[in-house]
């Protein structure tokens, strides 16, 4: 008998959850707030090489269109109304041509896909039309049963030397998503990555190590070589102070933006965004933070 998988998706069992996992440790960590010398806080995130009003940028997430009014454009549009980065999935690529002629901040995050020259062509199309960034899931190329993954398309793994071909391909920066090792962390560097995306991919692997939980080590080891970005259960200020103060430069998040958007259209993610930036400013007022560079890591109290 030979084994054939019934369904696309992981096994999912309890003990497995990898975003269970993930929502656990995050909470489990707490702030130590200092009043004493608390400063009122900037925000301000240099990312790409420009300006942000903040360092959450809405993360890559596929969502049902037909519940919402303007589609994937109209979420890219409320990201940049709220003075951040959109971060498109590959699956739209009619509304990524119209997100980049409006001119909107944002990155698409290109599958790992077999075939080399068409992953080079987007990289091309995607420098030339105005995106600020390019990326790629590293962890689509093979599925959980160890096989080559893909939906419709051929996806494979990459090695170090395809990656700095990639990475060689254009002048704009290259950000590797899908990071939990140090290994992988270390390899970016050596492909010449600019940046990592510090995540899972919503409990597609089963027993992942929480993203926020590997973190401070990745950090550690690449030291100011890459900057370091965030991805899963970023759902408030909160969330995202945790991650900046163990080292990340910056974060995505897409559960809560979504959530958003789909109940209240552009305006309700706008304001979302601007909620957890108001609460990452509290948090960062309220332990004498008083910008990106100058975090009180030794707020952060670790399970």
């Amino acid at each position: 008998m030979q084994f054939v998988k019934k369904t696309m998706g992981p096994p999912v069992v309890k003990a497995m959850n990898s975003n269970t996992l993930s929502d656990a440790y995050r909470d489990a960590i707490t702030i130590a707030y200092r009043y004493i010398g608390s400063t009122s806080a900037d925000t301000s995130f240099r990312f790409c090489g420009r300006h942000f009003e903040t360092p959450i940028m809405a993360g890559p997430i596929s969502f049902p269109k037909e519940k919402t009014e303007n589609g994937v454009v109209g979420y890219a549009r409320a990201v940049r109304e709220a003075g951040s980065v959109y971060w498109a999935t590959y699956h739209d690529p009619d509304d990524w041509k119209q997100i980049l002629a409006e001119g909107i901040p944002a990155i698409r995050v290109i599958k790992p896909l077999d075939d080399m020259d068409r992953i080079l062509a987007d990289v091309r199309y995607d420098t030339e039309h105005g995106a600020i960034a390019y990326a790629m899931d590293i962890d689509h190329g093979i599925n959980v049963y160890g096989e080559n993954d893909g939906h419709g398309d051929a996806f494979a793994p990459k090695t170090v030397e395809e990656l700095r071909k990639i990475s060689d391909a254009s002048p704009l920066p290259f950000i590797l998503k899908g990071v939990l090792s140090v290994a992988d962390a270390l390899a970016a560097v050596e492909a010449g990555a600019s940046g990592i995306v510090v995540s899972g991919h919503n409990n597609r692997f089963p027993c992942e190590v929480p993203p926020l939980k590997v973190l401070p080590q990745i950090r550690e080891a690449v030291g100011e070589k890459l900057t370091i970005l965030l991805d899963g259960g970023m759902n408030t200020g909160f969330d995202v102070f945790k991650a900046l103060c163990l080292g990340a430069d910056g974060v995505l998040s897409a559960r809560a933006l979504c959530g958003a958007y789909v109940k209240d259209g552009e305006e309700g993610l706008t304001y979302k965004l601007l909620e957890m930036t108001a609460e990452l400013r509290g948090a960062m007022s309220n332990t004498g933070s008083k910008d990106l560079g100058h975090l009180a890591r030794e707020c952060i109290i670790l399970p």
